[in-house]
């Protein structure tokens, strides 16, 4: 206890403690910038694909208002370069794609990996909806790992929705999202939202007095139409005052759009008619609407031009068509 009473401070204590400080907040920086390190470097091994993405909310429109039957969609997450693959839409049900897959040691089993298919009722749910362990069901069936994605169409009996799963080359499960039995073969028929036949050959060209800077931000590719507020345009900074023809105010279709972020037209089979009449809708100055057929399967071997359904039937060379899709 003297001892201790009567020690006093020195110098060398002064720097000894503060040696020993600095030597302390570094090994445990250390270990934690490592460790971080470590978790990083083995992160690049995995593909993510749908992480945290969440359905917030949603509104079915009116069928009388635009001709077609159109849901409009929100999503938690959506970057600039979205894409709508990882997304299936059915007749009843929204299903997401969440996963998590290595991208190294693709043949065996990985307690990191994960494989599971979100789905919502459409137009019913929105939030976290219902879940599907899907890498859970494969290696049921003797899979280690899933090597594919979910399809980005859906599947029908002719009653309910199917999301489609490709494991491995050409070995797929079929989940009926009602009642989520599985099943390895391939429901009779596929549901295919946007155009058919020849339709998917014609491109449809149109004006509008803002159509360039609108085009930047809007994305339609059927059944979905995206439009990103967060891209900014290069036109955005254009005088447009001297223009003939000024901007027209947004119609109801657009606004919402500009709203909620997505539209998905909900039929099948669509023709150029349909489209029409979409864009029309979409853009209340929307004119000089002619469709584009291009030179590959036209019966001139030209790009053609177009204004009819009777014209676009005329101009398309069937055969190569057949030939295209072989």
């Amino acid at each position: 206890m003297k001892k201790l009473e009567n020690f006093s401070w020195k110098m060398w204590h002064l720097y000894t403690l503060a040696a020993v400080t600095i030597f302390m907040i570094g090994g445990i920086w250390s270990f934690f910038f490592l460790k971080e390190a470590s978790y990083v470097v083995k992160d690049r091994n995995y593909t993510y694909r749908g992480k945290g993405q969440r359905l917030t909310n949603y509104l079915m429109l009116d069928e009388e208002d635009t001709g077609l039957p159109i849901i409009a969609l929100s999503f938690e997450k959506v970057d600039e370069n979205w894409s709508s693959y990882g997304y299936a839409i059915g007749r009843h049900y929204l299903a997401l794609q969440d996963s998590k897959l290595s991208q190294t040691d693709q043949n065996k089993k990985d307690p990191e990996e994960y494989f599971k298919i979100r789905y919502y009722q459409l137009g019913k749910e929105e939030g976290e909806g219902h879940l599907i362990d899907v890498l859970k069901l494969a290696q049921e069936k003797g899979y280690p790992t899933i090597n594919g994605s979910m399809d980005p169409i859906m599947y029908s009996d002719g009653k309910d929705d199917y999301v489609g799963v490709n494991l491995a080359d050409e070995n797929y499960l079929f989940i009926n999202l009602r009642t989520q039995e599985v099943s390895q073969k391939r429901p009779k028929e596929t549901i295919q939202f946007g155009y058919s036949g020849i339709h998917r050959f014609a491109s449809l060209a149109y004006y509008t007095a803002d159509f360039y800077k609108e085009k930047e931000k809007i994305d339609i590719s059927l059944p979905w139409i995206h439009y990103n507020k967060e891209k900014t345009s290069s036109y955005s900074s254009m005088d447009t005052s001297s223009s003939s023809k000024k901007k027209a105010r947004d119609s109801k279709l657009l606004t919402l759009l500009k709203k909620y972020g997505f539209l998905v037209v909900l039929k099948e089979n669509l023709t150029s008619s349909d489209r029409e009449s979409l864009i029309r809708n979409l853009y209340s100055d929307a004119s000089d609407l002619v469709w584009v057929v291009d030179s590959d399967i036209t019966k001139s071997g030209e790009t053609e031009y177009v204004h009819t359904e009777e014209e676009l039937q005329e101009v398309i060379d069937e055969g190569k068509v057949k030939k295209d899709e072989e």
